[in-house]
């Protein structure tokens, strides 16, 4: 199970889900097409070159596999690592700001680096991920959803009025239903409202 489905809240829903870009694999490729061309040319070069492309291939697999980036009706959840993971769990109402950074290669190619800037001064970079943009909208439109819910207020109106009389012995305002009056402190009869 991913480490965001394990740490969902009661009530919390993922919104959008997204991953590290694929052109993370770049140098593995890059690597693998080295040691081929070197191993038709010289042959044992070519095998390391080759064996080198595994290796890093299969560490950046488990880099991106294992990188999380989460929107949920809550909370913006960022994870990457494996062995040494850093994550970011924030609640949508301590978000301050979110920023996504993009240079040419990633205008092309369609990654950037985000950052979340939360209440108290964090500021959190996480680099290359997919579709940045649609990321930034996603939580910006979670924000504006968590904003703009009821909150659970009672408006004035949706509160029963209060039945109120004069007290007979001293004419202060009580409750209908007193049985003693707050204010001269003597026994009166409750009205039925």
């Amino acid at each position: 199970m991913s480490y965001v489905k394990e740490n969902l809240m009661k009530g919390e829903n993922i919104v959008y889900q997204t991953s590290l870009h694929w052109l993370v694999y770049s140098l593995p490729v890059v690597l693998g097409l080295l040691g081929l061309v070197m191993l038709l040319a010289s042959g044992g070069v070519g095998l390391a070159f080759l064996a080198l492309a595994g290796v890093v291939g299969l560490l950046v697999w488990v880099s991106a596999s294992s990188a999380e980036f989460a929107v949920t009706n809550k909370r913006v959840i960022m994870k990457i690592g494996w062995l040494n993971r850093r994550s970011l769990e924030l609640l949508l109402t301590k978000v301050e700001s979110i920023t996504v950074e993009q240079g040419l290669g990633g205008k092309l190619w369609g990654y950037g680096t985000i950052v979340v800037g939360g209440t108290g001064g964090s500021h959190e970079p996480f680099t290359k991920i997919a579709d940045p943009f649609e990321f930034r909208k996603q939580v910006q439109e979670q924000i504006a959803a968590v904003q703009d819910a009821p909150r659970g207020y009672v408006t004035p109106a949706a509160t029963p009025t209060r039945a109120e009389r004069e007290c007979p012995y001293c004419a202060e305002t009580i409750l209908a239903r007193a049985k003693i009056c707050k204010h001269c402190g003597k026994e009166v009869e409750p009205l039925a409202v």
